[in-house]
């Protein structure tokens, strides 16, 4: 698994152990966060644990919990892959910060401590990620963090029952 220890002043990133899978089990698992997952129906904590365990054996994927620097309290997490190829990239496939923690800064910290660590880290030239044209508020908030669009990608996405097209945006580093 790709190592990240990132702290800034209110919040921190670090790599999840098995003790945090239960946390991702029930956001994973939660109706409200379907375009983030991107999952339709629910997955079973043992299906949770393999996909950990194949996490990290790589050197490419990460799962990191956010955390609040003052009580250690887990509200959250970040999962993707750094994409060693001319130049390092990043995919961030799913950001989901708790409903009790929403709209106060913690999504838009993790990701900007994130893009700081990586950078720092691996020279990466580029971030990705894909949203579902039906989140739209998922779309304002990449944007709001300065990604564009990059391509269109139709038919790729199939959330309760329907196919959505998905939208591919970048952030230059």
């Amino acid at each position: 698994m790709y190592i990240v220890n990132a702290k800034a002043k209110d919040i921190y990133l670090e790599n999840i152990t098995p003790l945090n899978l239960k946390y991702i089990f029930e956001w994973y698992n939660d109706e409200d966060f379907k375009y983030a997952t991107g999952i339709e129906k629910d997955i079973t904590f043992q299906q949770l644990t393999r996909n950990f365990i194949e996490m990290q054996r790589s050197g490419e994927h990460f799962l990191l919990g956010i955390f609040i620097s003052s009580t250690g309290e887990m509200i959250g997490f970040l999962k993707g892959q750094i994409k060693y190829c001319s130049k390092v990239s990043v995919w961030i496939n799913t950001l989901i910060i708790d409903k009790a923690f929403q709209n106060k800064g913690y999504g838009t910290k993790a990701v900007d401590l994130l893009i700081d660590f990586v950078k720092k880290k691996s020279d990466v030239s580029r971030f990705y990620i894909a949203v579902s044209e039906s989140n739209a508020k998922g779309y304002k908030f990449w944007k709001s963090l300065g990604f564009k669009d990059y391509a269109n990608i139709e038919d790729c996405m199939k959330l309760e029952g329907e196919t959505t097209n998905a939208i591919i945006m970048y952030k230059l580093v």
